[in-house]
């Protein structure tokens, strides 16, 4: 993609489809450079696709934070911007390994013993932190506010609707068309897969009456 000065601004402003752009651009290339690596000996555990959408996902997390944004110039190709980052979180990911004493594969790490479920508390978290990063670079400006104003900040219904310029009515209807969307998002991911959106109440498990 071309980094003129708008796309730039818009960028580091943090526009969503401008992030949704990005990460259409890059995400394929990226997964491709870091197999690619794996595979001549490199960070091998990324042979595992898990590790390696993990390590992306959290590679775009950080890339799109604010300070990460006002970082890049738009002279230096954005893949070597991006590659630099995910370099960072594969050495922190080592180096967390190595301070629990854990074999570098994933499923050593998520088939921790009791003892240790605050180490997979926290990958998981990362990845979910990761994953809604990724859903909400790809909603509009209106979505994204919302998804703020009532899952961020937890602002109440009619002081999102004011804040938008909707209706109450039309905050709850495209409130519940942002839960479908990210439940199967997050689905997808194999994440809530016993989960359902029903009416305007928030996700219910299958088969509850």
């Amino acid at each position: 993609m071309e980094w003129d000065d708008d796309t730039l601004r818009r960028f580091r402003e943090g526009t969503p489809e401008v992030l949704a752009e990005v990460y259409r651009a890059h995400a394929e290339p990226l997964a491709r450079l870091l197999k690619a690596a794996a595979w001549r000996g490199a960070f091998t555990r990324l042979r595992n696709a898990m590790e390696l959408e993990n390590t992306l996902l959290e590679t775009f997390a950080r890339a799109f934070e604010p300070r990460t944004r006002a970082a890049y110039n738009g002279t230096r190709p954005y893949a070597h911007f991006l590659m630099g980052i995910a370099r960072n979180v594969l050495l922190e990911q080592s180096r967390e390994r190595e301070l629990v004493g854990r074999d570098e594969a994933f499923e050593g790490l998520t088939e921790s013993s009791p003892e240790d479920g605050g180490l997979a508390e926290l990958l998981e978290d990362r990845e979910v932190e990761a994953l809604l990063a990724a859903f909400k670079g790809g909603l509009s400006r209106e979505e994204h506010r919302l998804f703020e104003l009532r899952f961020g900040e937890g602002v109440a219904q009619e002081e999102a609707a004011t804040a938008l310029g909707l209706t109450r009515i039309q905050v709850r209807r495209r409130e519940f068309g942002l839960k479908s969307r990210l439940l199967g998002f997050l689905q997808s991911k194999g994440y809530l897969e016993d989960l359902e959106t029903r009416g305007w109440s928030f996700f219910k498990r299958r088969g509850a009456r």
